[in-house]
């Protein structure tokens, strides 16, 4: 587990650095330029004769580049420099770093781009960092587009230029990386949206900060513990009975949620519909809802998947469980139930961005630039939400856990469900944030699985459910 920060978070875990630690910008700048070189050269591992360019913008990303220039220069590195901006106005860390390039610097002019990619292996890209507030437009997004064109080895530094480093979104254009190095402390924009697409192999680089304060933290999913233990002396009621609410209308969602969480160890599984019996396994409970007599008998409750407009008798369904205050998934359409005027409480929410923006009446972009704002919010409101996506996150009152799966078959129909009904096996004897983390822990891993037998293409929610024995019999 550790820790991610914003931007400006960032600044001011360095500025505290350097008054406690009675350093210079300067003296920073030349520890992170020369921790970089190392990774550098660790990670890529070019030969002394290959060519590498750094691409330097005039911030302090590019300061970084140039102490890295200096270092590879110093090794004997066949080296050339591209600087896109207004040198004169750089900051005084870039400036000194320049000066001492100037005996033995190969400048490059734009203009001499396209030929020198020709003949280079490696690109160090130091052009953006956590400045970047606004789309790359003219120029500097021609040098991108060329350097991703030419289909070089690159090399970024802590962000790849053109992501946003709190949203992790491409400004206009994006880098490329094979391999990011991130200098000092995790950004939300390292991990966010596009952020997984473009970094290639990412790596955590110590220059010394000291420890900031942070409730946001990266979790590896498979640093969690998810086991699952039975006793001889035991039954079906001891492992759970839940209850699957969804729709006649797509009754295959709420059977993919219900079978997940037997897959996943729950005792006892009941699906309901608001209409006609649709039978999809032979080992799930079916009732009508106007047959549903109590509700106190049912440990977890996993509401939504499959609905798709507000029907009255799951109203009052959905209003009665709330009053009670019993352990509730919120999946899909079931989220339309919710009024965020209301608080809740043992209320799990499980929406993709869209979902999101729908339930808060935004726009979506204003949850893609800034997520964990709107889900503390809702978080204050006693909602724990699981937000789906290329990095889920997980927000409770305090914490904030960001979960990656880096596998692009969960793009698929029906693996939302899945989740939601692993999660609900958990919530029968593990707290909300637990349940969340723990069963997308298992979610992810299953689907890793069925990666392995399936390939990303091809594989489907059914397939997650398929693989979610070896989760535990591994």
């Amino acid at each position: 587990m550790v820790k991610v920060f914003y931007s400006d978070d960032v600044r001011k875990i360095e500025e505290v650095t350097l008054k406690e630690k009675s350093m210079t910008e300067t003296e920073l700048m030349y520890q992170a330029g020369y921790v970089l070189t190392k990774d550098f050269l660790s990670r890529m591992m070019p030969n002394v004769e290959e060519e590498i360019l750094v691409v330097a913008g005039i911030g302090k990303n590019g300061g970084d580049s140039l102490v890295v220039y200096r270092e590879l220069e110093r090794l004997g590195y066949n080296l050339s420099l591209l600087i896109l901006g207004d040198k004169d106005k750089s900051n005084n860390c870039f400036k000194h770093y320049y000066e001492q390039l100037q005996d033995n610097l190969v400048e490059l002019n734009s203009n001499d781009l396209k030929k020198k990619l020709s003949s280079t292996k490696y690109v160090i890209d130091g052009i953006f960092g956590i400045g970047l507030k606004r789309n790359i437009e003219g120029h500097i997004k021609d040098v991108i587009e060329m350097i991703n064109s030419a289909n070089k080895k690159v090399y970024s530094i802590d962000l790849p230029s053109g992501i946003h480093p709190d949203s992790g979104r491409v400004m206009g254009c994006v880098i490329k990386a094979k391999c990011t190095g991130v200098v000092g402390n995790y950004k939300l924009g390292n991990f966010l949206n596009d952020a997984l697409d473009y970094h290639g192999e990412i790596k955590l680089l110590d220059i010394g900060l000291l420890e900031g304060y942070s409730d946001i933290y990266y979790l590896d999913y498979h640093d969690l513990d998810i086991s699952r233990k039975r006793k001889h002396n035991s039954y079906k009621y001891t492992y759970g009975n839940n209850l699957f609410i969804g729709s006649s209308e797509m009754p295959g969602a709420i059977n993919l949620a219900a079978i997940a969480a037997m897959k996943s160890g729950l005792g006892l599984a009941e699906v309901v519909y608001d209409e006609e019996i649709v039978r999809f396994a032979i080992e799930l409970i079916y009732k009508n809802i106007t047959d549903l007599k109590n509700i106190d008998k049912y440990d977890v409750f996993c509401f939504g998947p499959g609905m798709t407009e507000v029907v009255a008798d799951y109203e009052n369904l959905f209003l009665s469980l709330v009053e009670k205050k019993k352990k509730l998934v919120c999946d899909a359409g079931g989220l339309k139930y919710l009024n965020l005027n209301n608080s809740y409480d043992n209320l799990v929410i499980t929406p993709h961005s869209k979902e999101l923006s729908e339930l808060l009446n935004i726009d979506k972009n204003e949850v893609l630039n800034d997520p964990i704002k709107h889900l503390r919010l809702l978080a204050k409101k006693g909602i724990i939400t699981l937000l789906k996506g290329t990095t889920s996150i997980v927000q409770e009152q305090r914490y904030t856990y960001l979960m990656q799966a880096k596998n692009h078959g969960l793009a698929t129909a029906g693996t939302g469900d899945v989740l939601a009904g692993i999660i609900s096996t958990f919530l029968v004897d593990e707290s909300s944030v637990n349940a969340c983390c723990k069963g997308l822990a298992v979610f992810m891993t299953a689907a890793d699985f069925a990666r392995k037998r399936r390939g990303e293409i091809s594989m489907t929610a059914s397939d997650v459910i398929d693989n979610l024995y070896k989760v535990w019999s591994r």
